[in-house]
């Protein structure tokens, strides 16, 4: 017997791992659980669930592959980008104004403590006009608004400034983090239960 199976499977060109159940039953039905999965460090590609079909066997032979294709594919696809964007969320960060200020002012930092004159006597500090202080916050809240409008709360929480480092501004960002967690959290929680 010649089946052209896994010729469809190598057809569809993905790389990742299939997971097929079958269960029959004593009338001759079935029901087959497919499930695509590739290689994605974002946990949200577990609550994909696996898709089923059911009918006899004449019936899946015709249409399986037809039925399948374009919902693996698109699995396939949103995975891929899962992965390309937890990439290149990390590349922005290191990337970002915000992160090259701040290794700057470490660098100036190490500098300013290593040419440390024997005497003990203490450099100040490089300083931060308040002018490039609060343009870097408001751009930051900027950003953080933009993705509070994609309900992206958890990658708004990542790029939220540091109260540390705005400390007038205490009050507004303590309040903005607690926003931003309870909906993250309640954001979580909804897509859960819309997946479930």
């Amino acid at each position: 017997m010649t089946t052209n199976f896994f010729q469809n499977i190598a057809s569809l060109n993905l790389k990742g791992v299939w997971k097929l159940a079958i269960t029959t039953d004593d009338k001759g039905h079935f029901i087959v659980s497919q499930l695509f999965h590739t290689a994605c460090g974002d946990k949200a590609v577990n609550l994909i669930v696996p898709l089923t079909l059911s009918g006899t066997a004449e019936e899946l032979d015709e249409a399986f592959f037809d039925t399948v294709t374009e919902p693996t594919l698109k699995s396939a696809g949103l995975q891929t980008n899962m992965e390309a964007h937890l990439k290149s969320v990390t590349v922005a960060q290191a990337a970002s104004k915000m992160e090259q200020d701040q290794k700057n002012r470490e660098k100036a930092q190490a500098t300013a403590t290593a040419t440390k004159k024997t005497d003990d006597v203490e450099l100040p500090e490089p300083k931060i006009s308040k002018e490039e202080k609060k343009k870097i916050y408001e751009e930051a809240m900027e950003q953080v608004t933009e993705r509070i409008k994609k309900f992206k709360f958890s990658e708004a929480l990542s790029i939220l400034p540091a109260i540390e480092d705005h400390p007038n501004k205490a009050n507004e960002l303590k309040k903005k983090r607690q926003y931003l967690e309870q909906q993250a959290n309640l954001y979580e929680k909804a897509l859960l239960n819309f997946n479930a």
